[in-house]
């Protein structure tokens, strides 16, 4: 293989990967556009919505080093890293947890998230310093979206108490209230 064609097949690889995150921004504008519909702590709406128009940014970033690397920009979603329980509790949380506990469930699913998408822009970080060449000119906008998962991951780890103070109580008042209480062994 000619330098040539190794360069080529570098560019082409990273395109990919760029891609990829491009594909897990678009999947995270659609999971922050529902979390700050269904979010009953107004606080963590006004930072999801400041998170979502940096996600724009973050994807038009993208979208221009992957046109600058002469790739095409992929508009597919990606599926984002939450977890995914057996049925069976799925459905016994669904019957059984409380608005204020799903708030915290999904807080819980958020930070993964962020935490995802942090790793993958600095794994593209540190692949684009080796790389070196072309590809140096990715590292300061995949540094930038970075640093901006990092703070919303700071930001819900930092408010995690905040979010508990607020929602125990109700929690802690309807599950005193619910009809019947359900065995430590469930």
């Amino acid at each position: 293989m000619t330098k040539l064609d190794t360069a080529d097949l570098m560019r082409q690889k990273f395109i990919l990967e760029l891609n990829g995150a491009l594909a897990m921004e678009n999947a995270g504008i659609e999971r922050l556009q529902t979390r700050i519909s269904e979010t009953i702590v107004s606080e963590a709406k006004q930072q999801m919505q400041h998170h979502l128009e940096e996600s724009k940014v973050h994807i038009e970033r993208l979208n221009q080093l992957i046109s600058s690397l002469g790739g095409q920009p992929y508009q597919g979603k990606l599926g984002l890293p939450l977890p995914k329980y057996p049925q069976p509790m799925f459905e016994k949380m669904n019957n059984s947890m409380t608005k204020p506990e799903w708030e915290l469930k999904r807080s819980e699913e958020d930070l993964m998230s962020e935490s995802a998408e942090s790793i993958c822009y600095l794994m593209l970080i540190q692949k684009a310093q080796l790389a070196g060449g072309v590809f140096q000119n990715a590292i300061e906008p995949l540094s930038l979206n970075m640093k901006d998962e990092e703070n919303m991951a700071e930001w819900i780890k930092t408010n995690t108490p905040f979010m508990l103070d607020k929602l125990w109580p109700q929690i802690e008042e309807d599950i005193a209230s619910s009809p019947a209480t359900p065995s430590r062994s469930q």
